[in-house]
């Protein structure tokens, strides 16, 4: 179980991470136990020319070593789980058929970051235990540029991307959130249940939807409808929800709850500069009460729009950290035994995390690499791990010209996809949807 160490004396000493603090929000994930099936992402790039192994594996030792808060296993503490420092180097492995591979929070000496590499892809599966996809963009878009240099291409790693060179800056194995707490802040409210689309989960079923568009047409059609490209792409999936429950109201069946709420992550590094490379997000979530009578598509996007606006201000989100931190901090919760504390946050999980949201969108924004890098780039990915409650995903991320849309789905029924890119091109944006 690794070596037990009060949590209250963790510290970081400069150059390296020692040990550290679960950052708050990564104290949710090891909590499920064993069986279950814990948040990892993909972040993906295809390059025009094949892939080199040495200089790759060469590539990837130095940007660990430049970021050692990421060279870390999970441990079970007294009181709290915490990240250990190691000495291992995750490997090159295969890239496997399937669309995300598992990383364990409960066996021993597990990597929580793993590169996978066929042909021409490098893919980096990221437990969210260590970081957000701003992270696993940072720490990819920097392998990438170390890997072109060692074959002799012309590239520098510009900020935010890290250069091997430089020590870490302690600065980026912050736990931001701790910074942002604010006392007396009034906390946010638990919210009520959301409607979920029907279905059976099977996670070993996951299956990937993937629409390419152009990013020029995508804009210019959240622009006319008064939207952000995020806000656009919500109004979208809310739809395409939307019609599943009115099917349903269709067979004589009522769907319950009526709510339909949508989990939006908001990278908090643009409410609140920091160079932090752990988790720094928190979650909007735009709704439509389908018990007040039928939305039209516009009325729809004004509603996320207002939503979003309002969520996103900065006291907003003070309420979350509040929430969050506030009870972390609490004298007699910091004493409890981490068994109790599990059982606790597995309800928390339950009550406010799976029933509270019908569904999730990701929009990583543009990947982030400089202009010689990305000349190097065929396409790019970014997909969500499967999640048992929410059923249907949606990840978003942009490169050069092209959007890509990626619907993630462990459920047998297509529709919320297919209605989803058949509402995207019937605005007018040329869609080409494959299956991955």
């Amino acid at each position: 179980m690794g070596s037990e160490r009060p949590v209250e004396d963790a510290d970081a000493s400069a150059g390296g991470v020692d040990w550290m603090r679960l950052d708050n929000a990564a104290k949710i994930y090891p909590v499920a136990g064993p069986g279950a099936v814990t948040p990892v992402f993909r972040l993906s790039v295809t390059l025009k020319d094949p892939i080199r192994y040495r200089q790759l594996n060469d590539a990837l030792k130095r940007i660990v070593e430049r970021t050692p808060y990421y060279q870390v296993y999970i441990r079970r503490g007294v009181f709290w789980y915490y990240l250990e420092r190691h000495r291992d180097y995750p490997t090159l492995e295969l890239l496997p058929d399937r669309p995300i591979t598992s990383i364990s929070l409960h066996r021993r000496r597990e990597q929580l970051i793993r590169v996978l590499i066929r042909d021409r892809t490098i893919a980096l599966d990221v437990s969210h235990v260590l970081t957000d996809g701003y992270g696993g963009m940072v720490f990819l878009g920097s392998l990438l540029v170390e890997y072109l240099r060692r074959l002799g291409h012309n590239v520098e790693p510009e900020q935010p991307l890290l250069n091997p060179t430089e020590p870490p800056d302690p600065e980026e194995y912050d736990d931001a959130y701790q910074r942002m707490y604010s006392r007396g802040v009034r906390p946010a409210v638990t919210l009520a249940p959301a409607y979920h689309v029907p279905g059976l989960a099977h996670v070993n079923r996951y299956r990937l939807i993937v629409g390419r568009m152009p990013l020029a047409a995508a804009l210019a059609k959240a622009k006319e409808r008064g939207a952000t490209l995020t806000e656009y792409i919500v109004a979208t999936k809310i739809a395409a929800i939307k019609d599943v429950h009115d099917e349903q109201l269709r067979r004589v069946i009522t769907p319950q709850p009526s709510i339909i709420r949508i989990e939006v992550p908001v990278n908090m590094r643009r409410v609140y500069p920091t160079r932090s490379m752990r988790n720094f997000s928190l979650f909007v979530g735009p709704e439509l009460d389908l018990s007040l009578g039928d939305y039209s598509f516009d009325q729809i996007v004004r509603r996320v729009h207002h939503d979003m606006q309002i969520q996103l201000d900065r006291n907003q989100l003070l309420r979350q950290i509040s929430r969050n931190v506030g009870g972390e901090r609490n004298r007699l919760v910091r004493v409890i035994p981490r068994p109790i504390k599990d059982a606790y946050m597995r309800h928390l999980r339950r009550t406010i995390g799976d029933r509270s949201y019908s569904g999730v969108v990701s929009n990583l924004g543009r990947f982030i690499v400089p202009k010689a890098a990305e000349e190097q780039i065929e396409r790019i990915g970014f997909v969500l791990g499967p999640n048992s409650a929410y059923k249907v995903g949606v990840s978003v991320v942009s490169l050069g010209d092209e959007l890509i849309v990626t619907i993630g789905s462990v459920v047998a029924d297509r529709t919320v996809e297919r209605n989803v890119f058949r509402r995207l091109a019937a605005d007018g944006i040329p869609v080409i949807v494959t299956e991955a």
